[in-house]
Parts: structure tokens; sequence; C-alpha cells
């Protein structure tokens, strides 16, 4: 049996194992005969067969997280050890100076190893302890999921070709994101609503300051760079629309814009890299604080007995995000106010440029938005959202100085 006769059944037997269809059995029984026959070639088959698909992956938009991020949803946990193991091996061959930094940033944070390794599915299975057959069918299973995967709009340049902005990853002040995160880590442990809202306020007001006060440096340029770019973010499931707008809300109110791919529980963020870094940080934390408020809200039965806790959530996070994205709105309107009249003249066109940059971006990005209405189906979930949302205190101002 050839390599190439190998690699030719190996998509139908991914695909198979991927969707548990009742031939995935006689699919492995078939590769395992060929691995009875010569091991070796079976793992060099396998290890070419996902590069491809991996390298095919990058090229339809999606970023190393965005995988492992899907994947954990859909694969069984143990396929993601061997997920990252072979995103490790298709970067064996692209020089570091090739590789955007966002994208280096995702594989550090996922535990990638650096420098990338090659890929042994034989020493794979030893050092994580998986028997033979198991370590064919996640390698299959990974393949299959891989082959499914749409095509998203690519917010990275490819791996292997030249990186246009080799910008830092982290543009904004360490101490300043450090506090940022202390007040947010904060707001997530207390039990009380009101001292919750209030820290996430504060985190607000830090992030409209220090963005201010960032474009004011850049005022002093004698050309605005332009470093808008985008994120994705994956939430939850369930209400993942309810979810996207709450994110939308906080990346509003931090000069960002956002589209929502339901079917994938994804949100993706476009603005400058600053601005996207304190939507992400603010919106993660919000979100778990939202779900917090909504479960301590309890079920909700209707006048007949049958439950409406469905409908019930899904108004009170659409409640949330609404209340909440006018009063961060407040908060940055009152910081941006809070700007001294000898700077507010170098301000205002920094903020219309970056603004410009980012509508293009986007423009570019999706070519092809739709605005989607949403109805509100529970009154009662509706006003215990806003009461949730009322409790926040975003009142504080502070001076944005040179």
């Amino acid at each position: 049996m050839s390599d190439e006769e190998i690699l030719q059944r190996l998509p139908i037997a991914a695909a198979v194992v991927a969707l548990r269809d009742d031939r995935a059995d006689t699919e492995l029984a078939r590769l395992g005969a060929y691995d009875e026959r010569d091991q070796g070639q079976v793992d060099r088959c396998l290890q070419v067969f996902l590069a491809g698909l991996l390298r095919s992956t990058w090229e339809r938009g999606w970023a190393p997280a965005d995988v492992a991020q899907h994947g954990r949803r859909n694969l069984d946990a143990g396929v993601e050890p061997l997920l990252l193991a072979a995103i490790s091996a298709e970067h064996v061959t692209y020089k570091a100076a090739t590789i955007d930094p966002n994208w280096l940033a995702q594989l550090t944070d996922l535990g990638v190893p650096q420098p990338f390794t090659k890929l042994s599915l034989t020493d794979w299975s030893a050092t994580a302890r998986v028997g033979r057959y198991l370590t064919l069918h996640h390698a299959l299973s990974l393949a299959g999921f891989l082959q499914t995967l749409p095509v998203l709009a690519r917010l990275y340049p490819l791996p292997g070709t030249p990186v246009r902005h080799a910008q830092p990853v982290v543009p904004a002040n360490g101490k300043m994101l450090a506090r940022i995160r202390a007040l947010l880590a904060k707001a997530e442990a207390t039990e009380f609503p009101d001292e919750a809202e209030a820290l996430s306020g504060k985190a607000q007001e830090l992030m409209a300051k220090f963005s201010l006060d960032h474009a004011l440096l850049e005022a002093a340029e004698e050309e605005l760079p332009d470093d808008s770019a985008g994120r994705r973010l994956w939430v939850d499931t369930p209400y993942v629309s309810a979810k996207a707008q709450l994110v939308g809300a906080v990346a509003a109110a931090n000069r960002c814009r956002t589209v929502v791919i339901e079917d994938l529980a994804v949100v993706t963020i476009v603005g400058a890299e600053v601005d996207l870094q304190h939507t992400e940080i603010l919106s993660t934390s919000l979100l778990v604080q939202a779900n917090r408020a909504m479960i301590a809200a309890g079920k909700h039965i209707g006048h007949r007995g049958e439950s409406r806790t469905r409908s019930f959530r899904q108004s009170f996070l659409m409640a949330y995000a609404q209340r909440i994205g006018e009063r961060l709105e407040q908060t940055a309107a009152a910081t941006q106010a809070a700007v001294p009249e000898a700077d507010a003249g170098r301000l205002l066109p920094v903020l219309a440029k970056r603004e410009e940059q980012v509508d293009a971006l986007f423009t570019q990005l999706f070519p092809n938005t739709r605005t989607r209405r949403t109805r509100i189906t529970n009154g009662a979930g509706w006003h215990a959202g806003l009461t949730a949302a009322d409790q926040a205190q975003l009142d504080a101002r502070r001076q944005v100085r040179r």
C-alpha cells in the first residue's frame, strides 16, 4: 500500500469518524490493518494529512485560538493535546519573522511550545499514555473536525508570509492593564451586584482615560499610524445573541464595531489595538458578571405553571446589555469631556481618523453584513435585567492630562 493510497482514504475515514457514522469502525479497522503492516507509514501519512488540513484552516481565516476554542465545544477532551501538537508541527517550517506577533501570542497562550517541534504519533501516544487505537481515532476525529470548518474573515497574515507591522502585541501600559484586571477580578469575585458594577465602571473609566491619553500621544506624530485590527471573542451558549449584544455594547463604548456569527457563537471585534484590548478584557468580565446575575435572578414560571426560564433569561441579558451599554457610554463621554480645552482640539481629529480607519477595515472584512432586530418576549426578564444593570455606579471622573 503506497502513501498516496492511504492519503486518498483518510478524508473519507476522517469524515465518518467525526460524524460518528456506522462506517467509522470499518474505516478504523482498515487503517488498523495498514498500521499492522507499517506503523511508521500510517504515522507519516496522518501527519502529512493533518498538516495540510491545518494550513487550509489558516487559509480559510481561522487562527490557532479560534480552532482551539471551537474544538473544545466539538471534540472530545482528549483530542485537544493532539491538536496543539499538530499545530506545533505545522509551524516547524515557518521562520519566526514571518509569523504575526499576535499569532505567536495566541500560540503562547495555548501552551504550544516554542521552538516548534515535529509530530510523531507514536511518540505522542506514549507520552500521553493513550493506546494506539484511540490515538488513531483522535487523529481522524481531529481531521474530520478540521475538514468541516467554514470560511472566516482573515484577521492576521498567514504564517510564512511577510509581516507588515511588527508592532508590540500589548501596546497598553502594563501597570494600567494590571490595575484594570485587578478591578475586574474583584468585580467577578464579589457577591454584591452594586459593588461589581461600580468596579466595572471604574475599569471602563481607566480604559477610556488610557485610550484618550494614547490618542493625545499620537496627535503629536506627523502621520497617525493605522493599527486597526480585529479579534474574535467566543461566547458560551446558550443566549448567544443576547451575549453578543453585551459585547457589542462594550465595543461601542470603546469605539469598536462588532459582527456576530451566531451559529459558531463568536463575535468579531474591530477597532484600534488599544481599544480592542480594553473591549476584550471588559467584555469577558461583564459576561461572567451578567451570567451570575442572571442565575441569581432564578427561574421563571408562567401564570399557568409553565417554564418561561429561557425567554426570561434571554430578555434579562438583552436588558442588561442595553443598560450597561448606556452607562459605559456615559462614562466614556464624561472622561472625554474632562480633557482640558488645550488638548481637545488636538484630540478630536485623531479620534475621527481612528474611526475612519476602523470603518475601512470593518468594510474590508465584512462587506455584506446585515442588522438583525431582536424581540423581547418576557417583560419580567427585561425589567429584572434593567434592575441588575441599574445598580452600576459609573459616575467617577478623572481629568485627562498630557
